[in-house]
């Protein structure tokens, strides 16, 4: 191809798809790897002499061992050349029709959301009556703020256009205590700030973090994002993410339904922190 070395040949024929997971398992994902010298030779950096490949099979690839027979270097270009020939035919496809084609389109996930926060209350609804027991916990100065992930799995290359934090609910509620808790965290990657009332509605995220002018991924790809939420209110906000995005000329979104939060934000002014686990067990067992 063109004015490309070989390496950089194999990265783009391959799409960074690991030939042996694909003639194996017909597996096409995006993959870390690396250039696989088939022959064992570093010193021949012909085309037909490189293979991408995930680390795990680049490894077991160049391990030679007594007890197994790895791979040959006839099956790994037979993999290799059939790889190449299903990546041809879908980026053909791809540019037959700007919209994504229906038996390879694959909804972007939403993957775990994680806590930031490291304590805990329990609270009870004003109007209802409801319990609440081991609510993520924030001080109301501060807000709160929460990391997710975001996978695309499509072979169209993807643009996240907006997110946003839907309040589904907000439970005024009685704080009966504010106990330290468990924490969690996630590398920050993208920062965006939403300011919340407490009211049912849509409020849409601005972005903060310096450097770029939107999120583009490509097929296989991850990006992680945190959200920084300001409150004015104490109580329970019941929460879902959304997030609109592109890909193959068309708009669509998608929600986390599956991964509905609730946080509860306190005023340290009234709800000091305690650290006594015991009186936690007492006033919630008291209470049921």
């Amino acid at each position: 191809m063109g004015g490309l070395t070989p390496q950089q040949e194999v990265l783009e024929r391959s799409g960074r798809r690991c030939c042996l997971c694909f003639g194996l398992y017909g597996n096409l994902s995006c993959k870390r790897g690396q250039i696989a010298h088939l022959d064992h030779n570093h010193q021949n950096n012909t085309v037909d002499n490189l293979a991408f490949l995930c680390l795990e099979h680049h490894d077991e690839y160049d391990t030679c061992t007594s007890q197994s027979k790895g791979w040959t270097i006839k099956e790994a270009k037979l993999y290799r050349d059939m790889l190449y020939k299903e990546i041809e035919k879908l980026r053909d496809n791809a540019k037959k029709s700007t919209a994504p084609i229906t038996h390879r389109y694959e909804i972007p996930l939403f993957g775990r959301i994680y806590s930031m926060s490291r304590m805990v209350l329990d609270a009870v609804d004003k109007n209802t009556s409801q319990k609440y027991y081991g609510i993520q916990a924030y001080p109301l100065i501060y807000g709160f703020h929460f990391t997710f992930d975001v996978t695309n799995p499509n072979q169209l290359d993807m643009r996240i256009l907006r997110l946003y934090v839907d309040v589904i609910k907000f439970m005024d509620a009685d704080i009966i205590g504010v106990w330290e808790g468990d924490s969690g965290g996630a590398m920050i990657v993208r920062e965006f700030g939403c300011e919340i009332e407490p009211n049912v509605g849509r409020y849409n995220c601005h972005q903060i973090s310096e450097g770029f002018d939107y999120i583009k991924l490509s097929a296989g790809e991850m990006e992680t994002f945190r959200i920084n939420v300001g409150v004015v209110k104490e109580g329970i906000y019941r929460l879902r993410l959304g997030m609109e995005y592109s890909t193959g000329g068309e708009t669509r979104t998608i929600e986390s339904d599956g991964d509905i939060l609730e946080v509860g934000v306190f005023d340290p002014v009234f709800h000091e922190p305690s650290y006594n686990w015991d009186d936690r067990i007492i006033q919630a067992s008291g209470s049921t």
